[in-house]
């Protein structure tokens, strides 16, 4: 077959398989799937908030004020967690580089005897307030990790 023959059968395709499969100006994605609770411990609901009162969370927001926000709370209600588990807690904020310690670390040792747990932790305004920025707190269960919350301080 000729050169000429061979680069007019190969453009032709390129451009019959553009035309036909579209250019999608939407952009790229994706999707997953998982088996929901397989045995493990999973967060069924967690928020950062003002405060909590009487175990639940009181105010969910993601912005908090540098100077007048006393407490920042991170409200978490666990299921699947029959008997005892360990949960850290990682606070890290903007003023720091990813690999220096975060701002402030918590554990708490838990047994559940029905499977659900309220857990909630919070840091406190330090003398100069929070720093301002975008602040990340991580939350680990038994020493994998569970789930992160973005948050503004203004």
């Amino acid at each position: 077959m000729n050169k000429a023959v061979v680069w007019m059968i190969g453009f032709v395709l390129l451009w019959g398989t553009t035309i036909f499969s579209g250019c999608d100006e939407a952009g790229s994605g994706g999707s997953g799937s998982s088996d929901v609770f397989r045995g493990e411990p999973a967060i069924l609901d967690s928020a950062l908030t003002i405060s909590v009162i009487d175990d639940r969370p009181d105010g969910i927001t993601d912005v908090f004020f540098s100077d007048t926000s006393d407490r920042i709370y991170l409200w978490i209600y666990w299921t699947n967690v029959e008997g005892r588990h360990v949960v850290d807690v990682s606070w890290f904020s903007p003023d720091r580089a990813l690999d220096d310690p975060p701002f402030r670390e918590e554990r708490e040792t838990f047994s559940s005897a029905t499977g659900e747990q309220i857990t909630w932790f919070y840091i406190e305004r330090p003398a100069n307030g929070f720093p301002k920025g975008e602040w990340i707190v991580e939350i680990d269960i038994n020493e994998l990790f569970e789930r992160s919350h973005l948050f503004l301080v203004e």
